[in-house]
């Protein structure tokens, strides 16, 4: 079942907003119908459906990378994609879809990888998605649902 905005914010209809100008001030957050949480954002960079992505201070957002992860520690997930300098919103806990490497088992940590937009079982960056664990077994790369704790940000080092 899609998420829905449960909070008393007019209008809101989550997803990409298909436009340059902002229907909402850039990190308004509300709350959903799964238990998690959308923060409004700002595409930095062409956003794909499913995509794991850092959302900086500003409430700008890109699909996330291992690099970008050290630098960016708030995580979302993109349930549509959001063109280059278009507002949309991501979801930020709850039960999202993401797009996962191949192999992923459930109920483990989620780390970034250096795909753009992907997260993984295996332990390869040290960027550790805190909170966040795949709900099924998957064999190959695919959007699954992940369960994601709000609020959940990335660790470097020793995790």
């Amino acid at each position: 079942m899609v998420a829905f905005c449960v909070s008393p914010t007019s209008g809101v209809s989550l997803g990409a907003d298909g436009t340059s100008i902002a229907g909402y001030t850039p990190g308004t957050v509300v709350n959903l119908s799964d238990g998690g949480q959308a923060i409004y954002v700002r595409a930095t960079s062409e956003i794909s459906a499913f995509a794991a992505v850092v959302i900086d201070a500003s409430a700008g957002a890109r699909m996330v990378t291992t690099t970008l992860a050290v630098a960016n520690k708030r995580i979302g997930f993109a349930q549509c994609s959001i063109a280059s300098a278009f507002y949309g919103w991501v979801q930020t806990g709850g039960a999202p879809k993401v797009n996962l490497a191949a192999n992923c088992a459930p109920n483990v940590p989620l780390y970034t990888t250096a795909t753009s937009g992907v997260l993984d079982d295996a332990t390869v960056s040290a960027a550790m998605v805190a909170g966040c664990v795949a709900a099924n077994t998957i064999s190959n790369a695919t959007a699954v649902t992940i369960i994601a704790a709000y609020p959940h940000i990335t660790f470097q080092g020793g995790v």
